[in-house]
């Protein structure tokens, strides 16, 4: 089925609201700079959750500017810096569905065209306001009989776009979501990667933390297979404040649980757990026969403590232990979710294989016994993929290998690799 992809602009394929960082720009030797600039964003979120009109908005926001043409090219410049990350990396998308997407946005074409080409996404394909200048070629007003510098203008722009096949419309404002509640758009996506505003994502068909969530309900190409808001972290409340901080600006979930909870307490919540995080609290046999989803257990207490290797081996589990810092614990295991390393861990065999481009990376932990790594091989040899590199460490018990193929390769080589006899584990890393 034919899909059109629109995105907003402001806060969603950058992670900020342009015009707040003109006004940086511009009032950047005014006395009273922060409060002005404080009235902007102000006006900006009442325009965006739909309080006052976008006529109104946009007109109390550029008399309050006081721009001038010679300041877009340093507004540009700061934009490119401020792309939101996962569209960054996710540039793949941008380039292969290129015919498939639009940007409709209340902001500017003098300032979104040069940002959005990068990405392959053409200026006939923007849909925008466009600013008014006087004879000094300060920034005066907007064009006011574009449809978007009135209120519900995205309704009218789209309606007129007459696009054929499905609308999927991803944007972080309530402005976004009246399209979908119009009818012209069938999906509405509220993107919270930068701004999760109340009214916008409790009207949404979905909430996507970042365009990975976006790529991954679509089942479209992206660069990680499995979207970081998706990958569960759980934490006792005794272990250090810094280590959800860390997680959280990764873009994981992370949830906490009191370190007094009732071994059955935290059983119910290891279902969907992947890492699990303690200090105090000793994980017993019943935890680990209950986390079939647990990827690694980082213990963040500095006492000595007997690590029951073999078990963890057998759930496949990556154990890592505070050594010299909570910081580098806790990147140790960042390294290991979102790369496949194991250095530092104290239960698996220590590898690092370096990120390749354009491939994918297959994690297989199995038990160590003749004829897996020869199996593996003979099913990548017969599915025709194309080894980039490859790198396997085992132990009396275990072996552990990473895999870098390249991205074209058939999607039944996923289940022929978890069925290998003596699997234990079976991660797609992106």
């Amino acid at each position: 089925m034919q899909r059109n992809y629109v995105f907003d602009f402001d806060s969603t394929l950058t992670r900020v609201e342009a015009l707040d960082i003109l006004a940086e720009i511009t009032l950047a030797k005014n006395p009273n700079k922060d409060a002005v600039i404080q009235e902007i964003i102000d006006i900006t979120n009442l325009g965006i959750d739909g309080e006052i009109s976008f006529t109104e908005s946009l007109e109390k926001r550029i008399k309050l500017l006081q721009a001038t043409k010679s300041d877009l090219p340093k507004l540009i410049k700061e934009l490119r810096k401020k792309v939101s990350l996962s569209i960054e990396r996710n540039k793949e998308f941008f380039e292969k569905y290129s015919k498939d997407i639009y940007v409709i946005s209340a902001g500017f074409k003098e300032f979104i065209i040069p940002i959005v080409a990068k990405y392959n996404i053409p200026a006939n394909r923007v849909y925008a306001n466009t600013f008014e200048y006087d004879k000094n070629d300060v920034i005066v007003g907007f064009d006011t009989e574009n449809p978007l510098s009135k209120h519900n203008g995205k309704i009218e722009c789209l309606r007129n776009l007459k696009l054929k096949g499905e609308i999927q419309v991803i944007g972080d404002g309530y402005s976004d979501y009246v399209t979908r509640e119009a009818g012209i758009a069938h999906k509405f996506f509220a993107y919270t990667e930068n701004v999760s505003r109340d009214k916008t994502t409790e009207n949404a068909d979905f909430i996507a933390p970042n365009l990975d969530e976006f790529l991954f309900v679509n089942k479209l190409p992206r660069s990680i297979s499995y979207p970081k808001n998706r990958i569960h972290i759980l934490l006792f409340d005794d272990v250090d404040s810094a280590v959800a901080k860390q997680f959280s600006e990764e873009g994981f979930s992370v949830e906490t649980i009191s370190k007094n909870s009732s071994e059955q307490e935290i059983i119910d919540k290891l279902e969907n757990v992947h890492v699990l995080g303690t200090y105090s609290v000793e994980i017993t046999i019943g935890m680990i026969h209950a986390s079939d989803k647990l990827l690694a257990i980082g213990d963040f207490s500095s006492a000595k403590v007997n690590i029951d290797s073999a078990l963890y081996k057998e759930k496949g589990i990556v154990v890592f232990k505070l050594k010299k810092s909570i910081k580098k614990t806790t990147k140790s295991i960042l390294n290991f979710i979102n790369s496949g390393d194991t250095i530092g861990a104290i239960d698996f065999p220590n590898i690092k294989l370096p990120e390749y481009k354009n491939t994918h990376r297959f994690l297989h932990i199995h038990q160590n016994k003749p004829g897996v790594m020869a199996e593996i091989n003979k099913i990548l040899a017969k599915s025709k993929s194309n080894i980039t590199a490859q790198y396997l460490s085992t132990d009396t018990s275990i072996g552990y290998v990473m895999t870098d193929i390249d991205k074209a390769y058939n999607p039944t080589l996923i289940q022929k690799l978890k069925s290998v006899d003596g699997t234990i584990k079976f991660r797609v890393l992106y």
